[in-house]
């Protein structure tokens, strides 16, 4: 598979993921009944998130490296402020 249909494949898993939990079963399903391996599914949606990595470190005038810190950063403060609000 080269890089365009890896990501490709990526869009369409990732639709499939934010359609909501019974589309991504759905998804999932019919992914697995192909072929039995899933193996795919994860490498499309890596290629995809390689793919938008690059274009945002691009963007930013970032490293790929600072753009993911950056997210893992904000990830915590907002899964702390999340705690905080549950509490």
């Amino acid at each position: 598979m080269n890089d365009y249909d890896r990501v490709r494949a990526g869009i369409e898993a990732m639709t499939a993921y934010i359609s909501g939990e019974q589309v991504m079963d759905e998804y999932v399903a019919e992914k697995r009944a192909a072929d039995g391996n899933l193996d795919q599914v994860a490498d499309s949606a890596t290629a995809l998130c390689a793919a938008l990595l690059f274009q945002i470190a691009e963007m930013t005038g970032k490293t790929q490296h600072e753009v993911l810190q950056e997210l893992a950063h904000g990830l915590n403060r907002n899964e702390a402020e999340q705690a905080e609000q549950r509490d």
